[in-house]
This record gives C-alpha cells, sequence and structure tokens, in this order.
C-alpha cells in the first residue's frame, strides 16, 4: 500500500484519535515554550533585551493552543475559526477555508 501523495482533503479526514493526540502534543509544546521564555524573562538583562521575541514566543504559545482547539472540535471548521482570538491567524484560517 502506497501513502497519498496529495494534501488532505475532506475525502480524506485525519483519524479522531490522531487529532486528540496532535493537540496534546501541541498543548505541551506551548507549556514548553511558555516555560522557557517565563525562565529567559526572569532575567531583567534578557528582557530587556529581547522583549520583542519574548512576546513573539508568546504569540507562537497562543496559536498553538487555538490550533489544539481547533483539533478536538473538528466537526464545524468553519464555526470554530470564528472563535480564534489571534485576529491575524483567524483571518489567515478563513481564508484557506473561502
Amino acid at each position: 500500500m502506497t501513502a497519498p501523495t496529495g494534501p488532505l482533503t475532506a475525502e480524506a479526514a485525519v483519524p479522531r484519535a490522531l487529532t486528540q493526540a496532535l493537540a496534546a502534543e501541541l498543548v505541551q509544546a506551548s507549556n514548553m515554550l511558555a516555560d522557557l521564555a517565563y525562565d529567559l524573562g526572569s532575567d531583567q538583562d534578557t528582557l530587556r533585551r529581547h522583549m520583542a521575541s519574548l512576546q513573539r514566543i508568546d504569540h507562537v504559545t497562543q496559536m498553538q493552543l487555538a490550533i489544539a482547539d481547533l483539533l478536538r472540535v473538528p466537526d464545524d471548521m468553519a464555526a470554530n475559526v470564528a472563535h480564534v482570538t489571534l485576529e491575524d491567524m483567524a483571518v489567515r484560517l478563513k481564508g484557506a477555508l473561502s
């Protein structure tokens, strides 16, 4: 049996168990990044020099958590995307669905 070579479509749905496992992995990765940002931010010199980078880490963790939420409830993806609170990410996802 050969693996599919094209992009995933609605006809090639990802098994629910896998989406749940992926969501859990994203939450774990987000927690790890948040811990890293906290550790780096606890040093005042690092915080001053790298504030923008630390904020980007926080943005990435928020994106990961939003994706995890979407993976947990895949039934009505368009409706769920409407609840994404990160505006830039919501715009990109809505564009992908249209």
